[in-house]
């Protein structure tokens, strides 16, 4: 494994937030690591997504065909059935 060069106060900064959220930092780049590359190996754009509904951190584990309007179609449907 290679070493990398961060500025010393943003390292700083994120042991800070690392610590604030009960995570350590090692924890807390790979997940921004992982989540990087899958936005960028994604062919399609992300949808917006506030940051209020990131930060719940769900992962609903939609398939990639999912479609969203057809569910709430079906889901109409059967309420008012």
């Amino acid at each position: 494994m290679d070493t990398i060069q961060i500025n010393p106060a943003l390292w700083h900064e994120a042991e800070q937030l690392a610590k604030r959220h009960h995570t350590d930092l090692t924890h807390m780049v790979e997940s921004f690591i992982r989540h990087y590359i899958e936005q960028m190996n994604k062919k399609e754009p992300k949808e917006q997504v506030t940051p209020f509904v990131e930060s719940l951190g769900i992962d609903l584990q939609l398939p990639a065909d999912f479609d969203e309007k057809e569910a709430y179609r079906k889901h109409l449907e059967e309420k008012y059935r």
